[in-house]
């Protein structure tokens, strides 16, 4: 099958070192065919003071224009970007996204609300205590998803599990006390044409995305799109082999990639 990675990161991410010259041949090292590089872009910091909401395309754009080209015929290499927290200036992401080169758009919710002090989830996450903390999280997160999927400036929801990768095992917590919103979100997403992704985590989370994925292929969705949210070249693609076997079992008929911002349906079984 013709094999996409839709979420990684380089160099031009603050998280990253790898350049993405390392991390597309470890993709084609792993069977994939196209890659879509998807760079941080965040409005809030770990502890929630506010970034600029103009995004500076040019490390990005100058990094693949050197690479795109590179292996014809072997790899495709499109152009994304990660916005997190978007749904706190709408209107300026919006004013970002319209370079000719861009392909693809990840929503994100990196970090709490401004209401409950838009400190980044993975550190409010990594302080709970108590469980009821756990559930203040997930509960601000929906808040923010539902604003979220209202907004223009995405073409798939990231990582919707993002909560449950960070907060404490020991709490047993999941999505389904918010299943009821969750499914308006996804009804939202299904029509507007739109999608989500499945997200392996560097192979640590799939699954975690069982109960989701149904959820969202039971409500009719259909645009899907497979990433690692690769950091460093040693995970790019983890864990893909099993993604796609949860994929197929739940009913999935296509991945999709990206032109232009409209998605392609490349079938599972070709």
């Amino acid at each position: 099958m013709y094999l996409s990675d839709y979420h990684f990161h380089t160099l031009c991410s603050s998280d990253s070192p790898a350049p993405l010259a390392r991390q597309a041949k470890a993709a084609m090292a792993a069977g994939v065919r196209e890659i879509c590089v998807t760079d941080h872009w965040n409005l809030l910091d770990q502890q929630g003071n506010r970034l600029p909401t103009v995004y500076d395309w040019g490390p990005s754009l100058e990094q693949w224009r050197r690479v795109r080209n590179r292996w014809p015929g072997k790899l495709e290499l499109r152009l994304g970007v990660e916005v997190g927290n978007g749904v706190l200036d709408p209107a300026a992401v919006d004013a970002s996204l319209t370079i000719p080169e861009l392909d693809f758009v990840i929503g994100s919710l990196h970090s709490q609300s401004a209401r409950a002090g838009g400190r980044g989830i993975f550190t409010a996450a990594h302080e709970c205590t108590r469980k009821e903390d756990g559930i203040a999280i997930i509960d601000d997160y929906m808040d923010m998803l539902e604003e979220l999927v209202q907004t223009g400036g995405w073409d798939v929801l990231g990582h919707v599990i993002y909560p449950l990768r960070y907060l404490p095992p020991e709490y047993e917590l999941d999505l389904r006390p918010w299943w009821d919103r969750l499914a308006e979100v996804f009804r939202s997403v299904i029509s507007q044409g739109k999608g989500i992704e499945m997200n392996t985590s560097a192979g640590d989370t799939v699954e975690q995305w069982r109960d989701v994925l149904e959820l969202y292929r039971g409500l009719g969705g259909e645009v899907l799109t497979l990433g690692s949210d690769a950091h460093r070249p040693e995970v790019m693609s983890a864990a893909f082999p099993q993604a796609l076997a949860l994929i197929r079992e739940l009913g999935f008929r296509w991945l999709c990639v990206y032109r232009r911002r409209t998605p392609l349906f490349c079938k599972l079984d070709s």
